[in-house]
């Protein structure tokens, strides 16, 4: 080969070494690539894996339950049915878990009941009644409120029953509307209390008979019956006992959540405890009278404002009571027929038969001041009727008062008149000269005066005046005036 040949052969070998060493490194990448792809899959599956078996981030911690309180004590009127409609509707705005009544009652008007009961059953928020504290009692009305609740409880020393309905007066219904109308009201008493009862899933027979028969149970006894859900001591312990509990119907059915439960107390309104101070009616009979009483002394000294504004104003409060309590309207007209003639004593010669014919309407006014016969308050034995301590001293100590007015008003219209020269007559003054049966002056009743008198008087002498003529006054000598 010569050497031309030689050279040319060696610079056409760097060329071809080259080109397979770049194309050799393509290669080795794709051989490699397969390799590449299958370790990302396994890191990508070891990856899911690792996630799924790592624990969900734990939720945020929730709000503990709360549960709010009302207290039920004394008998259901009006005022109760507006303290407890409000205490459960903020029970439903304000997210409460649970509305508990603590109850302590005789019982009350019927109308009223069947308002709370009808408020109760429709609401959907838990209501838990617990008969307490100790001694407490769900007697005629709390009979329907305790059947009523979602979960009922009771105290260890209460009991619950004795329904059977009543007149406000404690007298069979049958003493006063007759036998008919004693039947109707007792069918129509069972039917509700078997409704109610079997609405939550209670003991109708147990509640019918507790009607009819008024029986009566203890708390044990009312567990037993499936009357009451549980006994508990207090209301941490009614909480702890009710936690889990099913509430609710059908699709609506869910546990109840309240062990531990921050318990809130329900305030009544200024309204709710003017209300349920008016519903006692030995209240609102004094408001009445002492209303009357204001506005006979506006009568008798007119001008004075006081009395007749403070009158008005417990006559007005006793009307309001007249929409939580039944009221009699004939013992109202009653009142103020005797308030009238104990005024009229005063204007007419009656010689105190007017005065004894007022007070003896205040006394029956009084005696049948709230209406026991009305059929929808037949429920509690009692528990609206007027103590015998307003019936009977509360009129008299009245009476004697207006009629003490009449009198020192009859004995002023009788008294002769102390006005203009008449009221002269008898005055002592003081000659400021001689006087004679001619002429003279006088000082009488801090005025001037011409006098004359039958015999000489002479000047300074004390003198009294016996007669007036026109503007002359006729005097006698008294004596010498001290100093």
């Amino acid at each position: 080969m010569r050497h031309g040949e030689v050279a040319r052969a060696a610079r056409s070998a760097v060329p071809r070494r080259a080109r397979a060493a770049r194309s050799a490194v393509p290669r080795r990448a794709r051989a490699a690539l397969p390799l590449l792809c299958a370790g990302l899959l396994a890191a990508g599956v070891a990856a899911r894996a690792t996630g799924a078996a790592a624990p969900p981030p734990a939720p945020p911690a929730a709000a503990p339950a709360r549960v709010l309180s009302a207290v039920v004590k004394g008998p259901i009127t009006g005022g109760t049915v507006e303290y407890l409609e409000a205490a459960l509707a903020r029970a439903r705005t304000g997210g409460f878990a649970a509305l508990v009544v603590t109850l302590d009652t005789p019982g009350g008007q019927l109308d009223a009941t069947r308002e709370i009961v009808q408020a109760m059953l429709a609401t959907e928020v838990p209501v838990i009644v617990w008969v307490g504290p100790a001694g407490a009692r769900a007697g005629s009305a709390g009979v329907f409120l305790t059947l009523a609740a979602d979960v009922a409880a009771m105290h260890p020393t209460s009991n619950i029953g004795a329904a059977h309905p009543v007149t406000g007066a404690g007298r069979d219904v049958a003493e006063e509307a007759g036998k008919d109308m004693a039947k109707k009201v007792e069918n129509d008493t069972a039917a509700f209390a078997r409704s109610v009862a079997a609405a939550r899933g209670r003991n109708a027979d147990w509640a019918e008979k507790a009607v009819r028969e008024s029986v009566s149970v203890t708390a044990e006894e009312a567990l037993k019956l499936k009357v009451a859900d549980l006994v508990a001591a207090d209301l941490p312990e009614l909480l702890a006992k009710a936690d889990g509990r099913k509430v609710g119907q059908g699709a609506a059915a869910r546990p109840l959540r309240v062990a531990g439960a921050a318990v809130e107390p329900y305030e009544p309104t200024v309204r709710q405890r003017l209300l349920g101070f008016l519903a006692d009616p030995n209240v609102m009979a004094i408001l009445m009278l002492v209303g009357m009483l204001g506005i006979a002394v506006e009568f008798y000294h007119p001008g004075m404002i006081f009395p007749g504004a403070a009158g008005g104003f417990c006559l007005f409060l006793a009307f309001l009571a007249m929409r939580v309590i039944p009221v009699n309207v004939g013992a109202v007209i009653l009142l103020l027929a005797g308030v009238g003639l104990l005024v009229a004593e005063a204007y007419v010669t009656a010689h105190g038969l007017a005065g004894l014919a007022g007070a003896a309407c205040l006394v029956l006014g009084t005696l049948f001041f709230v209406n026991t016969s009305a059929p929808g308050d037949w429920f509690d034995p009692g528990a609206l009727r007027l103590s015998p301590w307003v019936i009977w001293p509360t009129p008299a100590a009245l009476a004697l008062l207006l009629a003490f007015m009449a009198w020192n008003v009859a004995r002023v219209r009788r008294a002769p008149l102390h006005l203009g020269a008449p009221a002269l007559v008898g005055a002592a003054g003081e000659a400021l000269s001689d006087i004679g049966p001619a002429a003279g002056e006088a000082f009488v009743h801090g005025e001037y005066w011409q006098a004359r008198s039958d015999a000489p008087i002479p000047r300074g002498a004390a003198v009294r005046v016996v007669a007036v003529q026109g503007l002359t006054v006729t005097v006698v000598a008294e004596g010498p005036r001290n100093g």
